[in-house]
């Protein structure tokens, strides 16, 4: 999905209608046992396992299992390939379903692009579990077409 800076928008007010503001939520957790790590949906929408393996006295995941499956949105300014691990942490998981919520909810209203969208992420932690929160808002925007 495309986002708009105002910078870049370079449209006359009545080249565009805000339809309206939207917002999507996600919910991960990451449960961090000493051999293991499961992170998953907080709705049971996937579960990802890593096992953690110690190799010359270093600590690594190795993709264990996937289930369910995992929905991922991302912005067009977004770098998505940032790592050479297959590893990817829950903090930019609930981001990129937050998103992907957020660009479904775009596509239902017929929206060209998000206008300035805004992502926050929270995270929390009861004993070995963080829960990650990630809201994500934006205002739609559809160009009109003459």
């Amino acid at each position: 999905m495309p986002i708009v800076s105002i910078k870049d928008m370079n449209l006359n007010r009545s080249d565009y209608v805000i339809l309206k503001s939207v917002s999507a939520s996600a919910v991960v957790n990451s449960d961090n046992r000493r051999t293991r790590r499961s992170i998953y949906e907080e709705n049971n929408e996937f579960t990802l396992i890593y096992d953690i393996i110690k190799i010359d006295g270093k600590r690594y995941l190795e993709y264990e299992t996937c289930e369910g499956v995992i929905r991922l949105g991302y912005l067009g300014s977004t770098n998505i390939y940032n790592s050479e691990s297959n590893y990817i942490p829950a903090e930019e998981i609930v981001r990129r379903l937050a998103l992907y919520r957020l660009i479904n909810l775009a596509k239902e209203y017929g929206a060209d692009a998000l206008f300035e969208p805004t992502i926050t992420t929270t995270a929390t932690s009861v004993g070995k579990t963080l829960m990650y929160k990630t809201d994500a808002s934006a205002k739609l925007i559809k160009i009109t077409n003459d």
